[in-house]
């Protein structure tokens, strides 16, 4: 799995290639304008054999011919219902390709014949009557030929064009939206756009931003239009930010609360993409599962656990909630955290833990860490020591024993914070403590939660929150975009840690990222 951004020279037809010639936005709507079709000088005598198909004929296409390029583009005539439909797409993909070569002056070349461009296409049938058609466009300059890929899909039975919504449940999106997110922090031509707000709400699990894709074998390839450079994106975040803030009520400065290096930092970067070609991203389509739903693969039985990237250059904050997990709470703070790209720690109570299983499973696909508010929640510095071992331990072993020992709980959080030399001495892993207390439990007021949170919040904090309340849920719902808009990263505690390049030991005692309270 990877973006791909530059054209190589020729390879064979099955090979994945970006398509950043042209911007296909819109693609399901008619072509704006009309589309010239010149007919002239593609006689069968003088037409060149690049353009020629092996098994189909130039009336199974469109074609044009310029100054600067010679265009053909093939388009599929079966099933009948298809051709509709099938028709437009080529016209769309004419538009793009002869806008773009238009002013391709051919003098310039060394040899001053047009070039030459070829879009020819395979189709793959899938379930539910569904078709894939791909394209493998040809540019030909001398004897260099260059290819990209591009495609979409049909209903064989109705000629519509097939949506994410038709192809992939919720599951799916959720995995597409977590593999593209981490693909685009790993390319140094969009890592900084990855973090922008714009970005993330553009990437998040919903059907309208994954609608353009195609398969081709094992392989989903899905097309984006990227956004501008970054001064406009940073202008945007913050007029979202702004009016976000001011919908909740909360007047704060949330640019104040950011390393002002770090600002200076973020207004140098720009995004490295022409912000009118669009990123082709391609991943195995193995990683779905059943929930690629045109052309399911079997399900590994494993937990899904999306890789994260963290960027120690820019401010985070960890949210940890305590207490959980809830069947109803917990999973909206788990969707308000998929929106905004986010991650968090939930310490977990042993009885909870064995109460709701699949709670616990949906943390860990999400991304979020599980960690250990031990198994009954008792004040620790007042158990012998048989029984301070096995509400240090058992947590561990229960989540071990549900994600088929994929999740290790690596941290753990005493109850009421209540830490002596015998309980530091008997954890096998360190106490997380908090830099910032909500007190959401007392006041169960989530204005009052948002508010706090939004007020008084650093770059390291470790901020404390309980899932068991509902109020806390709806101020955790309001605090996670928000601070996504105030340009934090929400992190794990062992995120944060190791991007703050502070040492977790067992026993010790933990109460932010900030390096001076180690």
């Amino acid at each position: 799995m990877k973006i791909e951004a530059k054209n190589t020279k020729r390879q064979h037809r099955s090979s994945r290639l970006p398509i950043l010639l042209f911007s296909m936005a819109g693609i399901g709507a008619a072509v704006a304008g009309s589309l010239f079709l010149s007919t002239q000088g593609w006689s069968e005598t003088t037409r060149p054999s690049f353009l020629e198909a092996e098994d189909r004929q130039l009336d199974q296409a469109l074609h044009e011919k310029q100054d600067a390029a010679e265009i053909v583009v093939f388009y599929p005539q079966e099933p009948q219902a298809v051709q509709a439909t099938a028709r437009q797409q080529a016209g769309l993909l004419m538009s793009a390709l002869s806008t773009a070569y238009a002013e391709w002056p051919a003098a310039s070349q060394e040899d001053p014949k047009p070039i030459l461009i070829k879009a020819d296409y395979h189709t793959e049938a899938l379930a539910q009557n569904a078709m894939s058609v791909v394209y493998l466009i040809q540019k030909k300059v001398g004897d260099h030929i260059e290819e990209e890929h591009w495609g979409y899909m049909l209903d064989q039975q109705t000629g519509e064009l097939i949506g994410a919504e038709q192809a992939f449940d919720q599951t799916g999106l959720e995995r597409i939206s977590a593999l593209f997110r981490d693909a685009m922090k790993n390319q140094e031509a969009t890592r900084s756009l990855a973090y922008t707000l714009p970005f993330i709400q553009a990437s998040a699990p919903r059907a309208e931003n994954f609608s353009r894709f195609y398969s081709e074998g094992d392989q989903l390839t899905f097309l984006f239009d990227l956004p501008v450079p970054a001064e406009t994106l940073k202008e945007n975040g913050e007029a979202e930010r702004e009016e976000e803030i001011s919908h909740d009520e909360v007047n704060i400065d949330a640019e104040s609360k950011l390393d002002k290096s770090k600002q200076e930092t973020s207004e140098q970067e720009s995004i490295h993409l022409d912000p009118e070609s669009p990123l082709q991203w391609s991943l195995d389509r193995a990683q779905l599962g059943s929930h690629f739903l045109l052309k399911p693969a079997e399900d590994s039985g494993n937990l899904f656990i999306p890789p994260r990237t963290v960027d120690p250059d820019r401010p985070m904050v960890a949210l940890t909630f305590d207490d959980g997990p809830h069947p109803k709470n917990t999973p909206r703070i788990l969707e308000a955290l998929r929106a905004s790209d986010g991650a968090c720690t939930f310490f977990m109570v042993g009885t909870n833990v064995e109460l709701y299983p699949d709670v616990v499973k949906a943390v860990a696909e999400s991304g979020s860490e599980i960690a250990s508010h031990t198994y009954s929640h008792p004040n620790l510095t007042k158990l012998s020591n048989d029984r301070l071992n096995y509400q240090l331990n058992r947590v561990s072993e229960l989540v071990s024993e549900l994600t088929g020992r994929q999740i290790q709980v690596k941290t753990l959080r005493p109850p009421y914070g209540a830490v002596s030399e015998q309980v530091k001495e008997a954890s096998a892993v360190p106490l997380i403590l908090w830099s910032m207390d909500t007190l959401d439990w007392k006041t169960r007021d989530a204005q009052k939660t948002i508010s706090h949170v939004l007020e008084n919040v650093e770059d390291g904090d470790i901020i404390l929150m309980h899932d068991i309340h509902a109020e806390s849920a709806d101020a955790a719902a309001a605090i996670i975009p928000q601070l996504t808009a105030m340009g934090y990263q929400l992190v794990t505690v062992q995120e944060l840690m190791e991007a703050k390049g502070l040492e977790m030991v067992p026993g010790q005692k933990i109460f932010s990222g900030h390096p001076a309270s180690q």
